[in-house]
């Protein structure tokens, strides 16, 4: 009955990947330039660029002209005559404005793509991040359950005469319990895998991208080797290039135009008219007799004042320029929290991994002890849950780290901040 438990919970697992014809191992460079290329999402919201080039067309546009006519008929002919020609509305200081409003919100449009395309960048890079970390936590529990396995047989061995000792019933239990664990962490981490391919969110894609790492315990992993230059220089390129700073800035520049706009309205728009005038000859009691009209119009803002669209729009200004003020707050102490964060946990990283040098050491020395006879199996489980709780220690320190620098490159929004050239 376990064996069958046992596979039926394998086929669960894994099954799913049959969905895909292959597994590809790529960098992390690699998942970001795929997603920045091929994700649907950011596919959509550059069309919005495209659509906002035609508003500025729209904006631009000029008024159609009309054609009007009038014939006449009956008595009153006489004298009058029939007309027909165009009336062309003119607007009076309004396109213009109007047209710079439509480019102001073609270039928040392209801010917000690139601050879609830096969000989609950390987001692939958090969940290319949290496969490592999910790797990490399946290695751990794989050498736990390779000991646990290897601790069942020697106390097996040791326990032939007696085989209801506590010892052997302890270690079977713990045994079982760490398969347990396993099986969740291996299914925590297909979920990762399924997460990046998600966020990657590529069309169509029967490939299964995942790490080219192995775990956090990679040598040479890139991710650790990252130096910030210091907090001020930091501070001063996020007010360069924040792209919500830049949108904030936008929004003022906006509203500004559209204060000026709301005064625009109260200047009278102009219809000019003109065509052809005739009577005929029936109406003259003679020739007939060409001619021509010419006409205007004036919209007079005379019972209406536009003062509410004004004073709306000068609220509106102010409200932005508050939002600006707000934003640049928060931000610096969201960078210096960050920064701190970073900064601490790097310290920790360095110190994690002194301490599990000397955790593994004195591991090792109590499974050769035990081995031996020499130490109790209380006492070599309890030095292997120091050790494992030194190891999740030692990746949760790395997952703060870097989830601090994936915070600063979101405030920044500057990909790396390693050295002057990046700037």
């Amino acid at each position: 009955m376990k064996k069958i438990i046992v596979t039926v919970i394998l086929l669960i697992l894994f099954t799913p990947l049959k969905a895909f014809s292959e597994v590809a191992h790529i960098s992390m460079d690699e998942a970001v330039s795929l997603a920045l290329e091929n994700n649907l999402d950011l596919k959509s919201k550059r069309k919005k660029a495209e659509e906002l080039k035609q508003d500025i067309k729209i904006a631009n546009a000029l008024k159609n002209p009309q054609f009007q006519s009038n014939f006449l008929m009956g008595k009153v002919t006489r004298g009058n005559s029939s007309q027909f020609g165009l009336a062309v509305p003119v607007e009076v200081g309004k396109r213009g404005i109007r047209k710079k409003i439509a480019k102001i919100n073609l270039k928040i449009a392209e801010d917000e793509i690139r601050a879609a395309e830096h969000e989609l960048k950390i987001n692939v890079m958090r969940a290319y991040f949290n496969i490592l970390y999910r790797k990490s936590i399946v290695q751990i529990l794989q050498e736990r359950e390779r000991l646990f396995r290897n601790m069942k047989s020697i106390v097996e061995q040791k326990s032939k005469s007696s085989p209801n000792s506590i010892d052997v019933l302890q270690n079977d239990m713990k045994y079982k319990k760490q398969l347990v664990f396993l099986n969740q962490a291996k299914a925590n981490l297909l979920g990762a895998q399924f997460e990046l391919n998600s966020v990657m969110n590529i069309k169509s894609s029967e490939v299964m991208y995942d790490t080219v790492e192995t775990s956090l315990f990679a040598k040479n992993l890139s991710i650790l080797n990252i130096e910030l230059l210091p907090y001020q220089t930091i501070e001063d390129t996020a007010m360069k290039y924040s792209y919500s700073l830049s949108i904030a800035e936008s929004n003022i520049e906006k509203r500004t135009a559209e204060v000026s706009q709301a005064k625009r309205m109260r200047i009278p728009d102009v219809t000019v008219s003109g065509g052809y005038a005739y009577q005929t000859a029936h109406q003259t009691r003679g020739e007939a007799l060409p001619g021509a009209f010419v006409g205007a119009g004036v919209d007079i803002p005379l019972l209406y004042f536009y003062e509410p669209e004004v004073k709306r729009a000068k609220i509106t200004l102010d409200r932005a320029s508050i939002d600006k003020d707000s934003f640049e707050n928060h931000l610096k102490f969201a960078l210096k929290e960050d920064y701190n964060e970073f900064k601490y946990a790097k310290d920790n990283i360095a110190h994690y991994s002194e301490i599990l040098k000397d955790s593994n050491t004195v591991l090792q020395n109590y499974q050769k002890r035990y081995e031996k006879g020499q130490a109790s199996l209380l006492n070599l489980i309890q030095v292997e849950n120091a050790n494992q709780e030194t190891l999740r220690e030692y990746i949760n320190a790395v997952q703060i780290y870097y989830e601090a620098y994936l915070s600063l490159m979101k405030n920044v929004g500057h990909d790396v901040l390693l050295n002057n050239d990046n700037l």
